[in-house]
């Protein structure tokens, strides 16, 4: 609908989508900032205080996205040692893991390392017509930094439109030291009920880890490296009604992982954009990281899309 058509029909885009932008009042949330941007189709939720990350995420008002036992927690809460990360992974359609580390914990590098704990700066939430587009914008950027070491910069920019059922990720890391630096980037994107459920499907992978079963008490969680093929890969969950993708540059993301837990409770599963397939120790015994020279920028490309089927 050209804007004209539209701006007849409403007193204002708020009626139909828009942005909203408020903090979370109690709990371990307590503090948090959220920008939710709503396309009329798809509506996410956008947290500046953990490294711009999207916590719950609904298509046509069906939820797409896990949320875990903890809850949306601030940054303040974050524990780095050993597996406590886990105690604030609150799932999200986005957590970003990095950048010293992504997978298990190994030296003074917890699990996950420590981006996705990091608040924002520079918070820009921009919506305004551009022709007949009604374009809205969140970006921001992390700083993971310390004196005599690191200082690399992730800038990230989220981009929708109204009325579409797909929006954009777009995010540069620049090393803005003086020495090279290693770093490893993991986008670990997690699915869950009601898109996750008995009988829904992984699309895009060998068909033997394709299958979705009901929740299994005491299961433990898999991990399947997946090799997806051409410049452009696409994977995602269709359960039937809805289907739910993400589509990346092999490119700067030459890696795929599938995470599936399928557990009471923690019944979710998880599509990742990796730099690498390695994590943790071995990540560092083979040196499988992207090494940055100062002031090179290194970009990323993510698109989520999704349909009624």
């Amino acid at each position: 609908m050209k804007r004209q058509e539209l701006l007849k029909q409403i007193g204002s885009i708020e009626q139909i989508g828009g942005i909203k932008d408020y903090t979370i009042n109690d709990g371990k949330g307590k503090g948090v900032r959220v920008i939710e941007v709503n396309t009329g189709s798809v509506r996410f939720c956008v947290l500046p205080d953990r490294c711009m990350d999207i916590a719950q995420a609904y298509y046509k008002n069906n939820a797409v996205s896990w949320i875990s036992k903890t809850g949306i927690t601030s940054p303040a809460f974050y524990e780095k040692d050993g597996l406590s990360w886990l105690r604030s992974f609150y799932g999200g359609l986005i957590t970003t893991c990095g950048l010293k580390n992504i997978g298990g914990p190994v030296g003074a590098h917890g699990l996950h390392g420590r981006i996705a704990n990091i608040p924002a700066a520079k918070v820009s939430v921009y919506a305004d017509w551009e022709g007949d587009d009604y374009v809205m914008r969140v970006s921001g950027e992390m700083r993971e930094s310390v004196v005599f070491g690191e200082n690399i910069v992730l800038k990230r920019t989220i981009t929708a439109k109204l009325f579409d059922d797909e929006f954009i990720v777009e995010d540069a890391l620049v090393n803005e030291g003086f020495s090279d630096e290693d770093i490893a980037l993991c986008y670990h994107c997690n699915f869950g009920y009601p898109l996750v459920r008995e009988g829904a499907k992984i699309i895009n992978v060998p068909e033997e880890h394709s299958k979705i079963g009901a929740p299994v008490h005491g299961i433990e969680e898999e991990c399947i490296d997946v090799k997806h093929t051409g410049e452009i890969a696409t994977a995602g969950i269709e359960n039937g009604e809805i289907g739910a993708y993400i589509t990346y540059k092999r490119d700067t993301m030459p890696n795929f992982l599938v995470w599936k837990m399928l557990g009471e409770s923690d019944y979710v599963v998880g599509l990742e954009p990796r730099t690498t397939s390695l994590g943790g120790e071995d990540i560092m015994k083979k040196n499988k990281f992207v090494s940055l020279k100062p002031f090179e920028e290194y970009k990323s490309h993510l698109k989520f899309s999704f349909k009624k089927l």
